[in-house]
């Protein structure tokens, strides 16, 4: 327990110092964490070759560096070319074509599935704005990226503390109340009492981070959201499980002592930051 309380100390500090600095230390950072997810995910994929590795590796640098550059989508029709046609490429001059066809499905799955999410987490945080929150005008004024960048810090948070809370809430209200099974037959300890439990943080979550960080949605609204992007959460979470009963393993890695793999750490985030990203141009 102490080493997994450590460990989530770790884990609050790497999301939370770099967010608020934003600019490129956060890019950086983002391109890190999901680099190392990428290469978990492989592994739990059987698809652990180096042109794989590297190559999504790559896409997902590129990702957070034009996030950076341009955010808010407009260099996404860049990514998905790198995306799709790279590995394409790859099968056409690849030698053996024994598995060319399943090769080229997961290169692209694999590598879409981290950076859209990647560029999605950068794009959220240098969304332009400002904050109806002074402290947090006050705060991004101080920092080394865009001062306009406000209302961004408050649209990545609020991805980012509802996954937190939802899966904290789930796992705190299905250890001690669970009973029901949830999908035993992908991931056997979640119940839906947990599930329940989870999703009511979630909206209490998006309410509170709505009104603190002074974000442009009503507080009903934020209510809503908040429970569906607790269950895109869960989904996401579901997901990986589903792959690592497949794979036949606990964790996705062993790199975070108590907490298992990065790609355990953000299996939830990974579907909320994509679907925030997708609604935060129709309220700003």
């Amino acid at each position: 327990m102490k080493t997994r309380s450590i460990s989530a100390i770790g884990i609050v500090l790497v999301s939370i110092v770099p967010a608020i600095i934003g600019s490129w230390i956060f890019a950086a950072t983002i391109a890190i964490v999901f680099a190392l997810a990428f290469d978990e995910l492989l592994k739990l994929v059987n698809a652990h070759d180096q042109f794989t590795r590297w190559y999504g590796i790559a896409l997902i640098a590129a990702a957070c560096a034009v996030a950076v550059q341009w955010p808010g989508g407009r260099a996404l029709p860049l990514i998905l070319l790198l995306l799709v046609l790279v590995p394409a490429v790859k099968v056409i001059f690849q030698i053996t074509a024994a598995h060319n066809r399943g090769d080229w499905a997961i290169r692209v799955g694999c590598a879409a599935y981290l950076t859209f999410a990647a560029y999605a987490a950068v794009s959220l945080r240098e969304t332009a704005g400002v904050s109806e929150a002074a402290w947090v005008r006050d705060l991004v004024e101080k920092m080394p990226g865009p001062s306009d960048s406000s209302v961004g810090l408050g649209w990545f948070f609020f991805a980012l503390f509802i996954t937190w809370m939802s899966d904290t809430f789930a796992y705190l209200v299905g250890r001690s109340i669970g009973k029901h099974k949830l999908i035993p037959r992908v991931s056997p300890n979640k119940t839906i009492e947990g599930a329940l439990g989870g999703l009511a943080a979630a909206s209490i979550t998006a309410v509170l981070v709505v009104n603190l960080f002074g974000l442009p949605m009503e507080t009903w609204i934020a209510a809503l959201f908040g429970v569906g992007l607790g269950i895109l959460g869960m989904l996401g979470d579901l997901f990986e499980s589903q792959l690592k009963r497949r794979a036949q393993v606990k964790d996705s890695g062993d790199a975070i002592p108590g907490h298992g793999g990065f790609f355990d750490r953000i299996d939830a985030l990974i579907w909320v930051l994509l679907a925030t990203f997708a609604l935060v141009p129709f309220l700003t």
